[in-house]
């Protein structure tokens, strides 16, 4: 109960997420899966790593198996999943309902978990999934807190997760033909470009097609011609271009309470494309919250999220964080396109550490400095750290480093060291 799901990329995104308190991570299938142009594992040796590896650390792997397969792939898909539950996930995550059946008859012992591209809105539905032997429903992200809680309530033995940090789609979860309309990628078959999400530039022309493209100046809106009563939708356009359908991203830090009290079982978060530093703060705020719930819960206590997580979640970018559908019908809010992190940013990753030197090899992410406020962010914990000094990557002493190259940070040894067998590390500025 209250697992911590997080997403893996690849397997240097698997560890870290691991590293930072993820209980399971889902990864997609080479070929069958939703992310499967962006998917960093891309053979079955791949996948055999990442379940080894998570395994030995006495945790969860879920192989994202969750096309919906015209008939052409059926054969190639079937195979594929035949081949991959051989490696011992610890379930496969599906969405075609026909897959579900035939798995169900083929290889009765898998643990099948239904993805949120099935659409799950409500409690007839999961307990149809039930019947038909599913063991988890990640359900949809356009439910509202009441009516997940409604659904624990009347499907008490069946798993539920849910959705509780990252991307938020304008369709019903994922099921999207907006990536084939503009660029022929068909979302549902793990080819999606994000169409939905990217900047666009408004034109002003007298006819559709033309050579000399003039720039619309000044704000604008759309008004529907068939309800003047209406009010225009306002399209917002700042300097990274016009966003309509891209809402802010979740953010339901403070619904994990509310989750809690209601036994949910899995919290999840989304971005297997996200970089290594995001994943690892976004998790680690996540492990801090469910950590502190569980033990006020066990001692009858108020369930309140620590400072520490909020902290955590202010050191990442985004488009804006809004609660998503649990606290009211309309997630889409348009009006951040992106956000920088206002606690502060990264600064360095950290490749590798010299006990005798108590230096650390880093890949430098944003500018910094000697006078910079910088804080080692570990799996143990962040807190603020001096530099003695710096060498860039010619190994000549520098009073600061740029991004897009590497150098050696040396610790002040009387105040910070890095700590012991933590090594996915990173050293973050905060802002001042």
């Amino acid at each position: 109960m209250f697992e911590l799901l997080a997403p893996a990329g690849d397997l240097v995104r698997m560890k870290y997420a691991l590293a930072y308190g993820a209980d399971a991570v889902y990864a997609g299938q080479p070929a069958f899966s939703l992310r499967a142009r962006e998917n960093g594992f891309k053979n079955l040796d791949d996948l055999a790593e990442g379940i080894e590896y998570t395994h030995r650390l006495g945790k969860k792997f879920y192989l994202t198996s969750n096309v919906i397969p015209r008939n052409v792939k059926v054969e190639a898909f079937q195979n594929a999943l035949l081949q991959a539950i051989d490696l011992k996930p610890d379930a496969l995550i599906v969405a075609d309902p026909g897959f579900v059946g035939w798995l169900r008859k083929v290889r009765p012992e898998v643990e099948v978990h239904l993805s949120v591209q099935a659409n799950t809105t409500n409690y007839l539905a999961a307990q149809f999934w039930q019947g038909l032997g599913v063991r988890r429903i990640i359900l949809s992200r356009e439910l509202r807190l009441s009516e997940i809680v409604e659904i624990k309530d009347r499907c008490p033995d069946l798993e539920l997760e849910v959705f509780v940090h990252g991307a938020v789609c304008m369709s019903m979860s994922g099921r999207c033909m907006l990536s084939n309309w503009v660029t022929r990628r068909d979302a549902n078959q793990g080819a999606c470009d994000n169409s939905c999400r990217m900047p666009y530039r408004l034109y002003a022309n007298p006819e559709p097609q033309c050579e000399n493209y003039q720039e619309h100046v000044g704000e604008f809106s759309l008004q529907r011609t068939d309800r003047p009563e209406l009010p225009p939708i306002a399209l917002d356009e700042d300097t990274w271009g016009t966003y309509f359908m891209s809402s802010r991203d979740i953010c339901a830090l403070d619904v994990i309470p509310e989750l809690m009290k209601a036994g949910l079982d899995s919290f999840k978060i989304e971005g297997r494309t996200k970089s290594v530093y995001y994943l690892s703060q976004v998790v680690r705020s996540y492990r801090m919250a469910i950590d502190a719930c569980k033990q006020q819960l066990e001692s009858g206590l108020p369930l309140e999220i620590p400072e520490e997580s909020r902290k955590a979640i202010s050191f990442v970018d985004g488009r804006g964080f809004m609660p998503g559908f649990m606290r009211g019908p309309l997630p889409q809010n348009y009006e951040s396109t992106h956000e920088d992190a206002p606690g502060g940013c990264v600064a360095a990753q950290v490749l590798g550490y010299d006990d005798a030197t108590n230096s650390c090899r880093v890949n430098v992410k944003n500018p910094f400095g000697m006078d910079d406020s910088l804080e080692l962010m570990t799996p143990s914990g962040q807190f603020p750290c001096e530099i003695s000094s710096m060498k860039n990557f010619k190994g000549e002493d520098v009073d600061r480093l740029h991004p897009g190259t590497e150098g050696i940070v040396f610790l002040d040894g009387k105040i910070c060291k890095m700590p012991e067998n933590d090594i996915f590390c990173f050293f973050i500025k905060r802002n001042t």
